[in-house]
């Protein structure tokens, strides 16, 4: 009898092996589909409903407590005890989160706050402070040389007029805390200061019987020191100075 070919064997033994490996991977995917579907079940028993549904995604996700409740009916499966406890640290880590972050937010404004704060601190600076006022006095008096209704002043009167509005502007933002904001000061500067300061040069008109006693005034307004005044000018001018402040005090007064 004759032996078979090498070729023969070969291709038979190959058949064999195909044969052996196409019976083994139909077993294991019986097996995999067989786990997959005890994992949907097992999931949608703990409230996945969507979870065999091909296709779809799934629903909401329920909640830790949610899977305790479903799990305590009967003696979680070793999936079950994982979805648990992988959802259990996600809500855990998502609540860390959130505190992190509302505590960030938190930070970040009271940077914000303490930055506006330093900002006004710094522009408000005792030193600041007054070069601030010099520079309302300046901006003003320049503001007022250019209106033609302030021709009928003096430079020295417009100057007492700059005088005055500034120091007037130095006691509202001391009144408020130095706590004056860009808007603000624009406000002051174009809707109140400019009636006080024509007020002013009114009654120094009034006041004063000559340019000495207007240089005098001018230092007084500015200085706030008495014994530049004699008791009579210093009288006049608190006169006729007077409606004029409690006219603007009473507008300024609405800002605060």
């Amino acid at each position: 009898m004759a032996k078979p070919s090498r070729q023969i064997l070969i291709l038979t033994g190959a058949s064999v092996l195909i044969a052996a490996l196409a019976s083994g991977g139909y077993f294991t995917y019986r097996k995999i589909q067989s786990q997959h579907a005890s994992t949907q079940l097992e999931l949608e028993q703990l409230g996945y409903s969507n979870a065999g549904t091909p296709g779809t995604g799934l629903n909401q996700a329920p909640s830790s407590e949610q899977l305790k409740a479903r799990m305590q009916s009967s003696t979680p499966t070793p999936v079950q005890q994982l979805i648990y406890n992988l959802t259990e640290e996600k809500e855990k880590l998502t609540l860390a989160n959130q505190t992190l972050q509302a505590q960030l937010d938190s930070a970040q404004e009271q940077v914000k706050s303490l930055q506006e704060y330093r900002q006004l601190n710094e522009y408000f600076a005792p030193k600041n402070f007054d070069q601030k006022i010099s520079q309302v006095e300046t901006d003003l008096r320049s503001y007022l040389r250019r209106l033609p209704d302030a021709d009928r002043f003096s430079d020295l009167q417009i100057d007492i007029m700059a005088i005055a509005s500034a120091q007037e502007y130095r006691r509202f933002a001391q009144q408020k805390r130095l706590m004056l904001d860009q808007a603000e000061h624009d406000r002051i500067m174009n809707d109140y200061l400019p009636g006080y300061a024509f007020c002013t040069g009114d009654a120094v008109e009034v006041a004063a019987n000559s340019s000495l006693e207007e240089r005098m005034l001018a230092q007084y307004l500015r200085t706030n020191d008495r014994s530049l005044l004699s008791t009579a000018l210093r009288q006049d001018l608190l006169t006729v100075i007077k409606p004029c402040q409690l006219a603007l005090r009473q507008s300024l007064d609405t800002l605060l």
